[in-house]
């Protein structure tokens, strides 16, 4: 997940330029800033126009799912984000979210990832 200023489709294909390689397969709603900025980037696009929200769960589910989640927990866990460390939030939860189904492996995983991060001093951690 990346935090993007606004869908635009210059916004979009900057996204796209930064994470697709020449021979991914995209697929999304039928947003037309997707269409333009996926087409210049020149990669498969698949995309479905979609009616309703309940129409768009079922054929997007894991985007959806991903996203009422990250929702869920902005309200909920944290309370609101500020626009500074939105990315660093987006991060956390995809971590946790890729991770989901390793709960055996969750504490040895974190205590490997401690001893091999270097450690981020406070100026750091507020910038």
């Amino acid at each position: 997940m990346s935090k993007v200023d606004s869908m635009s489709s210059d916004n979009i294909q900057g996204v796209a330029e930064h994470h697709l390689g020449e021979t991914s397969l995209v697929k999304t709603d039928g947003w037309l800033a997707y269409r333009s900025a996926l087409r210049r980037q020149n990669v498969e696009h698949g995309y479905i126009v979609v009616g309703s929200g309940k129409e768009a769960s079922k054929l997007l589910p894991w985007v959806h799912t991903m996203l009422a989640d990250i929702k869920g927990n902005i309200r909920g866990v944290y309370k609101g984000v500020a626009n500074k460390h939105l990315q660093r939030y987006l991060d956390e939860f995809c971590y946790r979210f890729n991770r989901r189904f390793w709960e055996d492996q969750l504490f040895d995983r974190l205590l490997c990832s401690c001893l091999s991060t270097p450690t981020i001093t406070f100026s750091e951690l507020k910038a």
